[in-house]
């Protein structure tokens, strides 16, 4: 029961939010919305339309996507345009909203947004003209790279696409390909982020910022992932598709790992199931479930760790990314 009790307290996935940056950046966060919306109405002249794209924009809490390319543009380049940063960030979370509206409108869950509450052809309809937006934006920047960003927007849009089919296909039989599937899917999208950043600073790629970009998307969709199984709107938390959770499960290491596998045959919810929340995590607990996730995302993070420590930078730039990204 001590082990048990000391898991719970280093994995605090279920309280986490989300990659919210360590340091005391300057990002304002009432601007990347404000510069989100500006994009729709250039784009928009039918009020209806500019009303319901505002309102997917105003459910957005957090940027975390802005704030991570917000970071690598100015550890890359200190003398940054603020503006056109600003416009460039817009771009990245209108690109990530939309594939967060296609994520959820294909998983058919998540019926707590505000696109899941509309007319279902209107929200696919929303969520193509989004991602569109997202890519038509690039070209308002007046950044000599805009065509090097554009090109980075087009290659890991694809990339999160073809891991989203694989997704949806169930295609997904060991703990490699997950982690595969999971690097196009989701460490994509940050890889993007980063790069977009750096590409808006300097005109330059980084090898090492695509690698430690694509780990810490992992180290997150394991977070995601951990408390999906723990959210009632959810659909993830019944391990209805192939997940490391569910991988893990199926190797049957003890007979808690065989009682959690007919639950998830069982058809009822975690609470009506075991009776509480609470002893559903420590099913999960006793099966290993939750300590294999905790080692899985930490394995990633570690790899983002020594891709960051590899880039040419000043050792003060290198704490930046570190403190950010990794440490927190």
């Amino acid at each position: 029961m001590q082990n048990i009790h000391r898991f719970q307290a280093e994995y605090k996935s279920d309280q986490m939010e989300g990659m919210a940056l360590k340091s005391e950046l300057l990002l304002n966060k009432v601007q990347v919305a404000m510069f989100m919306k500006d994009a729709v109405d250039r784009s928009v002249d039918w009020l209806y339309l500019r009303n319901l794209l505002h309102r997917f924009i105003e459910s957005k809490q957090t940027f975390p996507f802005a704030e991570l390319c917000y970071l690598h543009a100015n550890v890359f380049n200190s003398e940054n345009d603020e503006e056109e940063l600003y416009k460039l960030m817009a771009a990245v979370e209108l690109l990530v909203l939309a594939f967060d509206m296609f994520d959820d409108l294909e998983d058919l869950d998540n019926f707590t947004e505000p696109w899941m509450d509309i007319d279902r052809g209107e929200a696919i309809n929303s969520s193509s003209f989004l991602y569109t937006l997202s890519l038509s934006h690039i070209h308002s920047l007046s950044s000599p790279y805009r065509s090097e960003i554009l090109g980075l927007f087009l290659e890991y849009a694809l990339q999160a696409m073809k891991g989203q089919h694989i997704d949806l296909a169930n295609a997904v039989k060991t703990e490699k390909e997950c982690l595969q599937m999971m690097r196009w899917k989701s460490g994509s999208l940050t890889a993007l982020a980063a790069e977009a950043g750096v590409m808006f600073a300097c005109g330059k790629r980084y090898e090492e910022v695509k690698e430690y970009g694509h780990q810490v998307g992992i180290a997150g969709q394991i977070e995601n992932d951990y408390k999906g199984l723990f959210t009632p709107h959810k659909q993830d938390r019944k391990f209805l598709k192939p997940s490391l959770a569910l991988l893990y499960l199926q190797r049957k290491f003890n007979q808690t790992s065989v009682d959690i596998l007919q639950y998830v045959h069982s058809g009822k919810d975690f609470d009506e199931y075991f009776g509480s929340i609470v002893a559903f995590k420590e099913k999960l607990l006793e099966a290993g479930v939750t300590q294999y996730l905790n080692v899985m995302k930490h394995i990633a993070l570690k790899k983002a760790e020594t891709y960051i420590k590899k880039l040419p930078l000043p050792a003060e730039k290198l704490d930046e990314l570190l403190t950010n990204l990794i440490k927190k």
